[in-house]
């Protein structure tokens, strides 16, 4: 009898899993590891349903960034064991997280602020990366001058610098354009090879390591105490990005083809915008009602 923790091994090991990116593997690897310990891991193949999986996920409902990555992860085992005939149904269908609906919470701008005044620079540095392009860590640490370079809007004959990025994880090829606050920062940063964020030691980030170091100056920053509170991450920016824009007027659409982020991602972001200007076109009727 085949259990459900023997296909998630089986997984691991095939060519697959082995072919996502390190980060992406550890994170599949830490959360699978938990399947397999919990009941999920126990149940035999042949009796594994949605409800099962429901309820692993729910045990993580206060941890909604390792509730969403343990969804994608199983689903991935899902894929790979129904082509296979390793358990005689899909058990993914219908799951939800039910701690979130996805993504990272958004930084509010007074946060942005704050960790760009008080940040230690590096860092700072990679807060605006972030908010003004929208990309993910591991592409913000390869960012550098080499990268930039100024387009010819076709409309206004304009030229407009941005940055060339060749997403990590996707491998999605992209020209950011670089607002005129990003342009305004570069042009106080030092001139010289290599990426734009270097470590303290003045070697480059790794993905993993640059996260380890925010979350540090974060919790040991007291400048930084109001982003500590509300355990702010890096990717969360990502999500103020399309905030940003979509509050500016751009369309779903517009915004994926910039940031490079799927539509159903951009639309789950741009609700933190959407009930922003709903909540504000209802309080000025109600006050021109009144």
């Amino acid at each position: 009898m085949t259990i459900f923790a023997e296909i998630i091994q089986q997984f691991m090991e095939g060519p697959h899993f082995r072919s996502k990116a390190p980060a992406t593997q550890e994170s599949w690897r830490r959360v699978l590891a938990c399947a397999e310990r919990s009941i999920l891991g126990s149940c035999p193949s042949r009796t594994l349903k949605p409800s099962i999986v429901q309820a692993f996920l729910d045990g993580l409902a206060d941890k909604p960034g390792k509730q969403l990555n343990a969804r994608t992860a199983l689903k991935a085992v899902e894929k790979f064991a129904v082509v296979r005939d390793l358990v005689p149904y899909p058990f993914m269908t219908g799951t939800t997280c039910i701690g979130t609906d996805g993504g990272h919470e958004p930084w509010t701008f007074e946060h942005v602020t704050i960790a760009e005044l008080h940040a230690r620079a590096d860092l700072a540095r990679v807060v605006t990366l972030a908010v003004e392009t929208g990309q993910r860590g591991s592409d913000i640490v390869r960012m550098g001058p080499t990268d930039l370079e100024e387009k010819q809007d076709p409309a206004t004959g304009a030229r407009r610098l941005g940055i060339n990025v060749i997403q990590k994880k996707t491998g999605v090829r992209l020209w950011v354009p670089a607002t005129s606050r990003l342009q305004e920062a570069m042009n106080g940063w030092e001139r010289r090879p290599g990426p734009f964020v270097l470590k303290p030691d003045g070697r480059p980030y790794s993905r993993e390591l640059l996260s380890w170091h925010w979350n540090r100056e974060r919790d040991h920053n007291a400048e930084l105490a109001p982003l500590k509170d509300t355990k702010l991450v890096l990717h969360g920016l990502r999500a103020t990005a399309v905030v940003r824009a979509r509050l500016a007027g751009a369309n779903h659409l517009e915004i994926s083809s910039t940031i490079g982020m799927s539509l159903p991602m951009v639309m789950r972001y741009s609700r933190f915008a959407d009930q922003t200007q709903m909540a504000l076109a209802v309080a000025l009727k109600l006050d021109r009602a009144a």
